[in-house]
């Protein structure tokens, strides 16, 4: 009978994880599906040791871990591998595989039985890669592999792979498979963090479906199919009809803001217009999308074409998206770490981004009055002066909100609004949401958070792999019994 190797029970932390409960056995693979990507992050940041539980009980090899103790243990105990390598592209493989393991002398690069130990070791998983190729000229899935080597030398027990699926080819996930088949034969365990539709059913051994920042679901593999997880994680978190509630506002047809054909290594020739005074909402049914469709519009990743139409202007995005240069306000899920500076005021903050626009915003005391005439209704008086680290949480969303709605872009992209803070603060946000709305800007938000998806009124528009799909689709690929 397998050991117990890991027990998590009911850890917490911050808003996204309410009650996560995972068991590793020795030896085994196990699958674990998140709805948000989000509380998948803060699960692999605790998972690391790089995060500290608000409350949990962790069990290593069925003794109970000191909750100081429990990052320590979970950093020694786990190693979290993805597309984004840690290998340094500076040293050789075998520096990269043997430079942070304890007892290794110095000067280990010169010394030739390190060379026959990586040779050996490369034979023992069936790894075939030159030892001599210098490491930034690796493959995605040549690091990954080294990786495993390395995890495998420093004596992890269990290995954690993550945000894989699009970045190695079909026969690398097969390569893949068998790897960590022989790491369970060497009495490691697996857990793949990654969408449900990658599922290998013929090596996982367990799955666990994390929905909502809860365990909801734990299957023996021979208990389950496609069907049923896809169900449990799926079924009623979207609405298939378009109604939300006898108060929804109706836009009136007017002038459109124009995204064509956005294309960057992931996206495919996206499209999507959005009405002024109109709220869309943009489900991201894989990670991938909404990492790189977030990313782009953040000028975090490149763009090969594209353009934004407005006012009859065209602005032709050439390699990345310039922000406000190009008309787009972006608004993040968190605004403190995102766009608000903590020791300066709530007016100081509202003017900084309004200078772009206003010559003399600094000097002249008008622009003071004027910006609290504007906000008189939505923000208290009282809060103007105040830093923005003595606030409220609710204070900081309306702060975060009419920065851009006296800035007024041409597109103001809402990325996961509601996925952060208390419900105070998510109810504000909300709030701020209809009134920029009803101020005739054009709104996108994007979320792979289904619970996101439905808590605000809004066109619906939805993306898998990259490109844009209809609705019946993606209803049909969400709730359907179809693989």
């Amino acid at each position: 009978m397998k050991g117990e190797l890991l027990r998590i029970e009911n850890i917490r932390k911050g808003s996204f994880l309410k009650r996560i409960q995972v068991q590793i056995f020795t030896g085994e693979i196990v699958y674990c599906v998140f709805d948000n990507v989000q509380e998948k992050h803060m699960f692999l940041d605790i998972m690391a040791g790089r995060e500290r539980p608000d409350f949990g009980r962790v069990y290593c090899e069925e003794k109970a871990v000191s909750e100081k103790e429990i990052p320590k243990m979970l950093s020694r105990y786990t190693a979290v591998i993805s597309r984004q390598s840690i290998l340094i592209d500076s040293v050789t493989i075998r520096e990269n595989i043997f430079i942070v393991r304890p007892q290794v002398p110095e000067q280990f690069v010169r010394n030739q039985e390190y060379k026959r130990k990586a040779e050996a070791l490369f034979k023992e998983f069936e790894i075939n890669i030159d030892i001599q190729k210098p490491t930034w000229e690796l493959s995605v899935f040549e690091k990954v592999q080294v990786e495993i080597l390395k995890a495998y030398l420093l004596e992890k027990k269990i290995i954690i792979f993550t945000a894989l699926g699009n970045s190695i080819s079909d026969r690398e996930k097969g390569m893949l498979w068998l790897l960590m088949e022989k790491l369970k034969d060497r009495g490691l365990s697996c857990i793949m963090a990654d969408p449900l539709e990658d599922i290998d059913f013929s090596h996982t051994d367990r799955v666990v479906i994390i929905r909502h920042g809860k365990t909801c679901a734990v299957k023996e593999i021979a208990d389950c199919d496609y069907t049923m997880l896809h169900k449990i994680l799926y079924q009623g978190s979207i609405k298939v009809n378009d109604e939300w509630d006898p108060f929804i506002t109706k836009v009136d047809k007017g002038e459109k803001v124009h995204l064509r054909q956005l294309t960057s290594e992931y996206l495919k020739n996206v499209s999507l217009s959005v009405t002024r005074g109109e709220i869309v909402k943009l489900f991201c049914i894989d990670e991938r999308s909404y990492d790189e469709i977030t990313g782009v519009l953040q000028g975090k990743r490149a763009v090969k074409s594209g353009s934004l139409d407005t006012d009859g202007k065209q602005y032709q995005i050439r390699r990345s998206a310039r922000g406000v240069r190009d008309g787009i306000g972006i608004l993040n899920g968190n605004p403190v770490a995102d766009s608000l500076f903590m020791e300066m005021s709530a007016m100081d903050n509202l003017q900084m981004l309004l200078a772009r626009k206003a010559a003399g915003m600094w000097s002249k005391p008008k622009y003071k009055k004027s910006i609290r005439m504007h906000l008189k209704n939505i923000i208290p008086e009282d809060v103007f002066h105040k830093p923005v680290k003595n606030l409220t949480g609710a204070d900081i969303q309306k702060v975060a909100y009419c920065r851009w709605l006296l800035y007024s872009p041409e597109l103001l992209v809402c990325i996961q609004p509601f996925a952060d803070g208390d419900i105070e603060s998510r109810e504000t946000a909300r709030e701020m949401v209809y009134l920029l709305e009803s101020r005739k800007i054009p709104i996108l938000i994007i979320t792979s958070n289904t619970l996101e998806f439905n808590y605000c009124r809004g066109k619906e528009l939805y993306m898998r792999k990259g490109e844009m799909i209809q609705k019946e689709e993606a209803h049909q690929f969400i709730n359907s019994n179809n693989q």
